[in-house]
């Protein structure tokens, strides 16, 4: 039988493996007494110790490209949020897949955090205190996308366009920006709902 690495150890030699161009962030690290890690970006409570973590990113953009889990591993938060804010669960997915690759620990140069790629100004906006936490950042996330859909009167590709430039962006160009990330964005996105479609039925 195989030595057992320590579940904190084995995710540390995840995040620290050199592929690509790195970055470092400092995160807060707590293994509780079932062997189960917490991330955070703050101290919870005095078991949190503060880890600087460098973490690969993609050789172009601005997102982190690490995927190790199943693609349904978040797909019960993804219903229940769908379900409280009335929206397409396979349009979160889609989102989530884009943003992040479905890695929860994901963060960008441009500092957006979590599945969903919160910026911390918009997360506090929305209440979320930890956009590390896959519930928070997943539910968080779904609440600005509704939010967005409102403020373009139900135009997805708008609102697509709006969460990944920001919505005054959009305004100010009468429409997508022509922004080679952002175009590129949207397409990603209806391409990767259109495949989740069927997760939900």
């Amino acid at each position: 039988m195989s030595p057992r690495i320590p579940p904190l150890l084995a995710l540390l030699l995840l995040l620290l493996h050199p592929l690509g161009e790195r970055a470092t962030a400092d995160v807060w690290v707590y293994e509780d007494e079932h062997g189960n890690v917490h991330f955070s970006d703050r101290r919870q409570h005095e078991g949190y110790e503060r880890k600087s973590l460098t973490r690969r990113r993609a050789a172009r953009g601005h997102k982190t490209v690490r995927f190790d889990g199943p693609t349904n591993r978040w797909d019960g938060v993804i219903a229940h949020a769908s379900r409280d804010y009335r929206m397409d669960p396979a349009l979160i997915k889609a989102v989530i897949h884009a943003e992040s690759l479905f890695d929860a620990y994901a963060v960008s140069r441009a500092g957006a955090r979590g599945l969903m790629q919160l910026m911390p100004a918009t997360a506090r906006s929305i209440g979320v205190d930890n956009a590390f936490d896959p519930w928070q950042n997943i539910r968080g996330g779904t609440r600005y996308l509704r939010y967005l859909m409102r403020r373009f009167e139900g135009n997805l590709e708008l609102s697509l366009a709006a969460y990944n430039a920001g919505a005054d962006t959009v305004l100010r160009y009468g429409g997508i920006p022509p922004y080679r990330e952002t175009r590129r964005y949207v397409k990603r996105v209806l391409h990767f709902y259109r495949r989740y479609d069927a997760d939900f039925q």
